[in-house]
């Protein structure tokens, strides 16, 4: 999977305003995944980073951009390979670990295509904003693997991840929504609330 293919459902999603074709391209792109990267793919796809942020900030960011990396003509960056920069960025420690960073970000960048590196940048500081809310995403997993939505969003819920769910559908299939539970020391995600006219009734 190479990235240019996310990039390409990313700028379609957020060109479109009906959820349902929403819904529709960010499955298809979801079953085209291969099961080790679909939590990639599913992370960058929510606009965030596997591993949280990686030590670049916009002040960075912009920097690298305006010493005006040339953009490749054609998208021939692998996902998982992406994956494994961005991984390499944060383990970066010590002295010289900015220049690392800068380094190895600008050689990812020089290798993308204009559209990748706007992509890559915005994922970076963490303003994708691509149209594709939390709610749209549960919808595109639920209809890539075929289960329920209400199921995605309640494992969603008890693991507090989608991307972990959505790993478990393309590693299990349909059964591992079965696993997520309650557990000790397991934060889950807010969910909406009614009021209650007392503590009993709560």
């Amino acid at each position: 999977m190479q990235l240019g293919d996310l990039v390409a459902v990313s700028d379609q999603v957020g060109a479109t305003r009906s959820r349902l074709e929403k819904v529709d391209r960010l499955a298809a792109l979801i079953r085209r995944l291969p099961p080790p990267l679909v939590s990639v793919g599913v992370s960058y796809l929510s606009g965030e980073l596997p591993a949280g942020r990686i030590g670049v900030g916009y002040a960075a960011l912009q920097e690298l951009r305006r010493a005006d990396t040339p953009a490749a003509r054609e998208a021939t960056l692998p996902l998982d390979e992406v994956e494994r920069v961005f991984a390499a960025i944060k383990a970066a420690r010590g002295a010289g670990a900015a220049g690392q960073r800068a380094a190895l970000l600008g050689g990812l960048l020089a290798r993308a295509t204009e559209a990748e590196q706007h992509f890559l940048a915005r994922l970076i500081i963490g303003e994708l904003r691509q149209g594709a809310q939390e709610g749209v995403l549960v919808d595109g997993v639920a209809r890539a693997f075929a289960v329920p939505a209400t199921d995605v969003r309640r494992a969603t819920m008890l693991a507090g991840s989608l991307p972990a769910v959505a790993a478990a559908l393309a590693h299990e299939g349909p059964a591992a929504l079965a696993r997520f539970d309650l557990q000790l020391f397991q934060p889950v995600q807010p969910m909406l609330a009614d009021s209650a006219d007392d503590v009993n009734a709560a």
